[in-house]
């Protein structure tokens, strides 16, 4: 049996807790892996009414799985990938900012595999309108843009018994309407897992928040004074 159940939290007063914050532009992103081969999403066409339908690409490593949505922005009808139908080449653009030419095999993997990030949040309650979007981006290509995270300890400041709050940070964006987690079972066990993966991380040597920002700062007083040059 499972030690938590993932959840949506509905903040009914988020538009109240946005009131003192700068309009922003939106940014919306359990079910168990499955073959992508077995999902079924619509196939691209190969004409203008393939433009503008999500796509997903994977990056694996020993640790972790991290899947980037995008959509496809253009169909160019040339003498590329004759063997296939549609025919022709297919440029996504992706949240991270990566640009990639891709056949009618490869854009059709891509569509299930956003099928399949659709279907998970679908399963834990959002809206499939929500799911579907791709009105999303991660770190900008813009460093000196960048806005930095904020550690809720000062600079030299360290907790030798909480680990967890060296790696927390203040939340300054705007507070969405609806907010996907974990709901652990047990009431104090959030806390034991917290505590047990922060003092590993600290163990390992890895950068707390502090550090990071302090390293993001001075990379993005560098990015700025490049963008004045």
């Amino acid at each position: 049996e499972k030690s938590f159940s993932v959840v949506r939290v509905e903040v009914t007063n988020a538009d109240k807790l946005n009131e003192d914050l700068p309009q922003q532009l939106s940014s919306p992103e359990q079910v168990q892996d499955g073959d992508d081969e077995m999902l079924q999403a619509d196939p691209v066409a190969g004409d203008e009414d393939d433009i503008g339908k999500g796509v997903a690409r994977e990056l694996v490593n020993k640790t972790s799985k991290v899947r980037f949505r995008g959509a496809i922005t253009k169909y160019r009808d040339n003498d590329k990938n004759t063997h296939l139908d549609p025919t022709g080449s297919y440029f996504v653009k992706f949240s991270d900012g990566r640009k990639l030419e891709m056949d009618a095999e490869q854009v059709n993997h891509a569509r299930r595999k956003f099928e399949k990030e659709v279907n998970r949040l679908v399963s834990i309650g959002m809206s499939r309108e929500d799911a579907s979007s791709i009105e999303e981006q991660t770190k900008g290509a813009s460093l000196a843009k960048t806005k930095l995270r904020k550690p809720i300890l000062h600079d030299g400041e360290e907790d030798p018994d909480e680990f967890e709050r060296n790696f927390e940070q203040e939340y300054l964006d705007v507070v969405p309407s609806s907010i996907v987690g974990l709901m652990f079972h047990r009431e104090d066990f959030h806390e034991h897992v917290l505590q047990g993966l922060s003092k590993r991380l600290m163990q390992m040597g890895v950068e707390t928040t502090r550090s990071l920002y302090n390293l993001e700062r001075l990379e993005k007083a560098e990015a700025q004074r490049k963008e004045e040059e």
